[in-house]
């Protein structure tokens, strides 16, 4: 019988395996060509920072923040293929040491039946994520990793929490996450490394260079969210998006007051939410921080399916909530979560088994996975509002109280 030690070292080798596969023949560098060429022809003076001419061109232009092209910067220095091979691999990295860090913390544990469901979930993010080599996969590691290490590392916790805004700006919504006791100090450097990482800048391109890339990349942004079309929002898996598609079917409202009506059903659930985790106790903030991975996807205004490895630490708690749920008595609260979740997998499995392509479009468009998030978090919150077995499992009292 192989030993534990044994066991690791051969899942290790599988994961290396995979991840040096994966980087060779999966990966397309759809989206690191966008930010490949801004590094290489920006600095070369070929193309500008931002606008339909940067990047690719429209509608892969480059949409990121001005000290982003500081942080890029070292891509130019080789080939697409190359830094694609590299940033694959360093996505495995990263989530593995983010997945690590997790169970280290949390005491994160999962059945054989919770890892397949688990897997089943996420297959197809984890697919496309690698093949259009994004920069989601670092930003929500830096995420998961920040709300874990917020009160143990609020200094390092807060540079994660930095970065991933620095880039997305939406996880800016994890911020409320950092207001309970114990956490206001990596909220504090969250502030602090946001005011360094947007200042650096100045230095690089003097105040009127960054002020005009400021401004340029303001005006691309206000594009992109004040522009209800079929470019952005015809396939998009947000809330915001399902409802803005359904009410727009009804030829008698108007695409803005149907936006409008979305932004209010989306305030208000993220309102919601973020007040029942504020009054929950910390013994179960970590299964919220899970569940506010599904509220991210769900209430930020642009979710393309290849953005849904935003999930991933959501998937991940609510196995092993369901690894514990298994092992705890019998229960109505405790059986409508695990329903809850069998029919999120089964929706998120659907999408990726069925690959007829009308049928994906059919599929896409009636909002198949915001469908299953919503189911997800509906999990959340009956485990964590109505059983015992929500508080912390890296917690001995709270171990032994569950």
């Amino acid at each position: 019988m192989l030993t534990p030690r044994a066991k690791s070292l051969i899942l290790c080798a599988l994961l290396a395996s995979l991840a040096i596969l994966s980087a060779l023949f999966l990966t397309k560098d759809t989206d690191l060509r966008v930010y490949w060429y801004a590094m290489k022809e920006h600095f070369s003076g070929i193309r500008p920072a931002y606008g339909p001419l940067s990047g690719v061109g429209f509608p892969m232009n480059y949409r990121y923040p001005p000290v982003t092209y500081l942080i890029l910067y070292p891509l130019r220095f080789t080939t697409v293929r190359i830094a694609g091979i590299c940033w694959t691999l360093g996505e495995w990295l990263v989530a593995a040491l983010t997945v690590r860090l997790a169970v280290r913390r949390h005491g994160l544990r999962l059945s054989l039946a919770a890892t397949v469901l688990c897997c089943a979930s996420l297959v197809s993010c984890v697919v496309l994520a690698i093949r259009y080599a994004n920069v989601q996969p670092f930003v929500i590691c830096a995420i998961f990793a920040g709300l874990i290490l917020a009160e143990e590392r609020p200094v390092w916790s807060g540079l994660l929490l930095a970065l991933a805004m620095t880039f997305k700006i939406w996880p800016i919504l994890f911020l409320p996450w950092l207001f309970p006791k114990g956490r206001r100090r990596a909220a504090a450097y969250t502030a602090g490394w946001l005011a360094v990482l947007w200042t650096v800048p100045v230095f690089a391109f003097g105040v009127q260079g960054y002020r005009a890339m400021l401004l340029q990349w303001r005006d691309v942004m206000t594009q992109i969210a004040t522009t209800y079309s079929e470019v952005y929002y015809v396939m998009g898996q947000s809330l915001f998006e399902v409802i803005l598609r359904g009410a727009a079917s009804l030829h008698s409202i108007s695409l803005a007051t149907a936006a409008h009506g979305a932004e209010g059903v989306v305030v208000a659930l993220y309102a919601w939410v973020t007040w029942r985790m504020l009054r929950s106790d910390r013994s179960r903030l970590w299964a919220w921080d899970g569940a506010a991975f599904v509220l991210y996807s769900l209430v930020e205004p642009h979710a393309v399916k290849s953005g849904l490895i935003s999930l991933g630490p959501a998937v991940l708690t609510a196995a092993c909530l369901y690894t514990r749920s298994r092992e705890e008595e019998g229960g109505a609260p405790r059986a409508s979560a695990e329903r809850l979740f069998l029919g999120s997998c089964l929706l998120f499995f659907l999408g990726t088994v069925i690959q007829y392509r009308p049928w994906q479009r059919f599929l896409l468009s009636a909002g198949l996975d915001c469908w299953a998030e919503m189911l997800l978090l509906a999990a959340f919150i009956v485990w964590i509002t109505r059983t015992p077995i929500a508080r912390d499992p890296g917690d001995a009292g709270g171990a032994a109280a569950g």
